[in-house]
């Protein structure tokens, strides 16, 4: 299958490298810098659970040097969809399926708003990977789950074709049932977990060592849920409870895109995620004090690093 992914980062990197692996069709639509140099210079190298490899998919900016493809994996940071949508439309064909796994819960409509439902599908991935130098990405752990569905929730070919593509060593699809509650769910975990990681300059064993970082951080977690529950999402009665068991179980291993951008110097989805949380909240009269004040404190760096 021909197989285009927008963003080949830590996990767009990683899912293509994979799928490239396995033999489809891969082309990385990359900024140039130094990891689009690299990736074309040595290909792209793959540090893995399943092992360590290397691929040698097409690398280019250009989407038109890609021309219309089967499926597209979107991964670009939120902050970049101003630039990166555009990059679709040369991919389509009718009956290209664009699926998104940015972080958030809104990142398929804004998708759907410009090609519509016809195209877009909405996912949630669940992975541990980074980027130590640029050409190399860096995968933990056993899990690389990709959760996808239709709006409705219904089975349909097109999930069907996306399962089947995906269902390879090193990747775990998860067709969904409730796409909303995927997405709400996963925030639950990722946005309270990687921001009180970030606002403390500290890894998720640090935060859980400090007197009150458990507490902190079940706190923004309920703010979500607060959240959720008010805009009619049915999340599980436990979620929180089980979410925080799950981090907690996981620390040693946890790794924070944002923390990633923070340390960086890049800019943040601090207002795409828990910055979303807040407006929400506030737009609903529904507590998210602990959310505000992690966003307030990591606010005037959303843009990237602020001088001395």
């Amino acid at each position: 299958m021909k197989v285009a992914v927008i963003g080949p980062g830590s996990v767009g990197g990683y899912y293509g490298g994979v799928l490239a692996r396995h033999g489809e069709e891969v082309s990385l639509l990359a900024r140039p810098g130094a990891h689009f140099d690299a990736m074309k210079a040595n290909g792209l190298q793959l540090r893995t659970n399943w092992g360590d490899f290397t691929v040698y998919p097409q690398v280019t900016s250009d989407p038109n040097e890609v021309g219309p493809v089967d499926f597209v994996l979107y991964t670009v940071k939120l902050f970049h969809n101003e630039v990166a949508l555009p990059l679709i439309e040369p991919l389509l064909k009718d009956v290209t399926t664009v699926l998104t796994v940015q972080n958030g819960v809104d990142s398929a409509e804004v998708i759907a708003e410009r090609y519509g439902w016809d195209h877009v599908m909405a996912g949630a991935t669940y992975i541990e990977t980074g980027r130590p130098e640029p050409g190399v990405i860096h995968q933990s752990g056993s899990t690389a789950r990709i959760a996808f569905g239709e709006q409705d929730g219904s089975r349909t070919a097109r999930t069907e074709t996306v399962f089947n593509l995906l269902n390879k060593e090193g990747i775990q699809p998860d067709i969904g049932n409730d796409i909303a509650v995927t997405l709400w769910t996963k925030l639950v975990n990722v946005g309270p977990i990687g921001t009180v990681m970030t606002a403390s300059r500290g890894s998720f064993v640090e935060v859980l060592d400090s007197p009150w970082g458990e507490y902190t951080v079940r706190s923004v977690m309920e703010d979500v849920e607060r959240v959720a529950r008010a805009k009619g999402v049915n999340l599980a009665p436990d979620v929180v409870d089980e979410k925080l068991r799950d981090g907690i179980s996981e620390a040693a291993e946890a790794q924070a895109s944002l923390q990633g951008d923070f340390r960086a110097g890049n800019q943040l989805e601090i207002e795409h995620l828990l910055g979303m949380v807040v407006r929400e909240g506030r737009a609903l009269n529904v507590p998210v004090a602990a959310s505000a004040a992690l966003v307030t404190s990591l606010w005037k760096f959303r843009n990237g690093r602020v001088p001395e």
